[in-house]
Parts: structure tokens; C-alpha cells; sequence
């Protein structure tokens, strides 16, 4: 039961991304695509929702948050680079260095036994 920390820590981020991105139209986006923006919301609810199944040790919910994480990371990672302004590139930066951190701790051999432990 010692792997139940990961997967709870992994839950957290994908929560603290999952309202960033559900909240990422309130703020200022100019020269950001809308497509980029309304994508971040979608990806905000699956976030949410897997991070709902992380938290109960569901086993779809791994796989939910792998796809969702880089699905994230994908979409961030132009901004790294391309971003219209600084602030937009250190979210971006920080939005790929969490999707990664999320996906590794997803996928760490612990975190998969407290998965199969659960069923």
C-alpha cells in the first residue's frame, strides 16, 4: 500500500492542470488559436474525470490520464517556443514539465502494482 502516494500525488497534478486549463479563457490569450484554447477545456473535464479514477484506484483511469497528459503536452509544447508573450511560454513550460511528471508517475512499476492490488 506504499504506492498509493504516487498515484495520489499524480491524481493532484492532473487536478491542478485540469482547473488551469478549465480556467485558461478567463485570462488574456491574444495570439493564441482558439482551437488551442477550447482544446484546453476539453482536456480540463478529462483531467478531472481521471483524476477522480486515479483517486479510486481505478484501472481505466490510467490510460485516461496517459492520453489526457499527452494530449496536454502536445498541445503545449508550440507555446514553449512560439508563445506570444512570456507569460504564456513559463505556463507552457510548466503545463509539459507537469503532463511528463504525471505520466511517469502513472506509469512507475508502483503505482501499477497499486492498481492491480486494487481489483
Amino acid at each position: 500500500m506504499h504506492a498509493r502516494p504516487q498515484t495520489v500525488t499524480a491524481a493532484v497534478l492532473q487536478v491542478l492542470l485540469g482547473l488551469a486549463n478549465l480556467a485558461s479563457p478567463l485570462f488574456p490569450l491574444e495570439g493564441v488559436p482558439v482551437f488551442v484554447v477550447y482544446l484546453g477545456v476539453v482536456l480540463g473535464i478529462a483531467g478531472l474525470v481521471a483524476s477522480a479514477g486515479l483517486w479510486m484506484l481505478r484501472k481505466w483511469s490510467i490510460w485516461l490520464t496517459i492520453v489526457v497528459s499527452v494530449l496536454n503536452l502536445l498541445s503545449a509544447a508550440p507555446g514553449v517556443a512560439f508563445a506570444p508573450d512570456e507569460a504564456l511560454q513559463v505556463a507552457a513550460v510548466v503545463t509539459v514539465v507537469v503532463s511528463a511528471l504525471i505520466i511517469v508517475l502513472v506509469v512507475l512499476p508502483t503505482s501499477r502494482r497499486a492498481f492491480a492490488a486494487s481489483s
